[in-house]
Parts: structure tokens; sequence; C-alpha cells
């Protein structure tokens, strides 16, 4: 069983205080939190910061996958803050929040390999989202999936070739596990956008705000990831130096759902930390649905 990394923390540590934070994140949000029928939704972007911050914009995600009808399992692909474990670590443990224990796929995860449980051990980007799943969809099992950065390799590829191929594997194993099972799956990519500011050592131009910096670099990188141009939002982000945490999984996720040809990029919500709390730092936040 994987206990809680960060709940208290990053959200409420009790049922009934974390089901009041998820309906007012809904209500911040999207504006209503009981889904209304709509078209499926194969996978979607997230944010993973404490909710307080991130919680309205990752509602956005959810609740557009709901309307669709939520399958019966997530695979969540998140970035390694940690530095623990493997580049590519696949969890089969159940994962336990305050709202009750969300069961493995086990189907699925004994299918994919990359079997790591230490990835996952202090790791908040994917645990996260499970309460958001859960509200919606009791019952609902995931399959957890930790993105580490690699090193450099012997062939001088840059960190962008890099942040590919592993993307590439990483959907290649999904879409194995997929084809070998005969499941359907939401997958969800978690990650925050830009941090900038003094707490990140990524200075802010004069005469902007650090939340409008981040916009300005953010929604470039969107766009081109909204045309399906994987490359070149990685070219977007190193040219204007926009900084996701969770490039990878955003990669993996819409390679996975491109292949199997389920639908179109929307941009639900974009917002930053400087919109609650204006300060010299800001992170960026959007929420993106795979529309079919």
């Amino acid at each position: 069983m994987r206990e809680p990394a960060v709940s208290g923390m990053f959200y409420p540590a009790t049922e009934r205080k974390l089901k009041k934070e998820l309906a007012e994140c809904f209500r911040k949000g999207p504006g209503r939190e009981r889904p209304e029928k709509g078209p499926r939704v194969p996978g979607v972007v997230s944010p993973h910061a404490g909710y307080v911050y991130s919680g309205p914009t990752a509602a956005f995600s959810f609740l557009k996958a709901a309307d669709g009808g939520l399958p019966p399992t997530a695979v969540v692909i998140g970035p390694n803050h940690t530095g623990l474990g493997k580049d590519i670590g696949v969890s089969r443990e159940d994962f336990r929040t305050p709202l009750g224990v969300m069961r493995n796929d086990r189907d699925l995860s004994v299918e994919m390999g990359h079997h790591d449980e230490l990835s996952h051990l202090r790791e908040h980007s994917m645990e996260v989202q499970l309460p958001f799943l859960q509200y919606l969809s009791p019952g609902m099992e995931q399959v957890c999936i930790s993105m580490g950065r690699r090193g450099p390799s012997g062939d001088g590829s840059t960190e962008d070739e890099i942040t590919l191929q592993q993307a590439e594997e990483v959907s290649g194993m999904i879409l194995d596990a997929l084809s070998a099972t005969g499941k359907h799956v939401l997958v969800v990519a978690s990650s925050d956008f830009t941090h900038c500011g003094w707490n990140y050592g990524h200075p802010v131009p004069p005469g902007m705000n650090a939340g409008e910096f981040a916009r300005s670099v953010d929604l470039p990188v969107i766009d081109r990831l909204l045309e399906g141009d994987l490359e070149g939002a990685l070219s977007r982000k190193r040219e204007l130096g926009a900084t996701p945490c969770g490039m990878g999984p955003i990669l993996a996720m819409m390679m996975t759902v491109m292949k199997l040809g389920d639908g179109r990029p929307e941009l639900l919500d974009y917002r930053t930390s400087y919109d609650v709390s204006p300060s010299h730092s800001a992170v960026g936040y959007a929420s993106i649905a795979y529309i079919s």
C-alpha cells in the first residue's frame, strides 16, 4: 500500500475537509461539480500544485473527462521531482488518500513492466490527481507512471531529444499494454508549467509581474501542443525559456492519444499562482483535454 506523502500539505488530510476543498475547486474552476453529458475524453493535462493554487484548473480537466464518462482505469503519468528510483517507474501499489484506497489495475501495471516503487515513495505529482478521480468516480482504478530526467546520452542528444525519446518509450509501453489487455483508459499527464521569479532562480523581465511573464512564455508552447506539434512545442519551450516540469508526461500522453487516433486537444483553463497570491514568483497551470 502506498501511503499519502503530501496530504495535509498539498490538500487536506481528512475526508470531510478534502471533499469540501474539492467542491471549492470545482466551484472556482468550471463552476459546477456534477458531470453533464459530453464527448469522450481519452487524455488530459492537469497541474499538481497545492489545491489552493492549481485545484480549480485541475477541476476543469477532470470534470470534462467525467462529462464524457470515466473509464474504469486512469493511467497517471507524472514527473519525478525527488530523483529516487528508475527513470521510468510503474507502480503496482494501491494508493491510499483521505477518500479511501484507489486500487491498482494490476493487469495493466504488470503488462507495462518497468516496475519500481521507489520513484513513487515521496512523489506528489501523481498523488494529487487521485482525489479528483475518486471524488468523481469512486471505485476507479489507477496505474501511476513516474518519469525522471535522464542524463546526457552517449550519442550527444540534447535534453529535449532525450525527453522526446523517453516519452516515446512510455507511450509505446502504454499502447502495448492496452493492446494486450483490450482496456480503455483515461491518460492523465501531470504537469505544472513555467516556474519563474526569485523562488525558482528564473528572473522576471522588467515591466512585467511574475504571472504575466509565466503566461507570456507558456501560451506559445501550449499553442504548439494544441496543434499537435510536439517537436515545435519543445522548440518554443527552449527558445522562450519556459519551464514546465512535466513535459515528458505531456508528450507521452499526447503521443498515446494521437496514435489511438482519438480526438483533438483543447485548452480549458490557464492561470498562475500569481492570480491567487501576487508575489515576486509564480507558477503557471494549464488544463488541456483531448475531445473525441
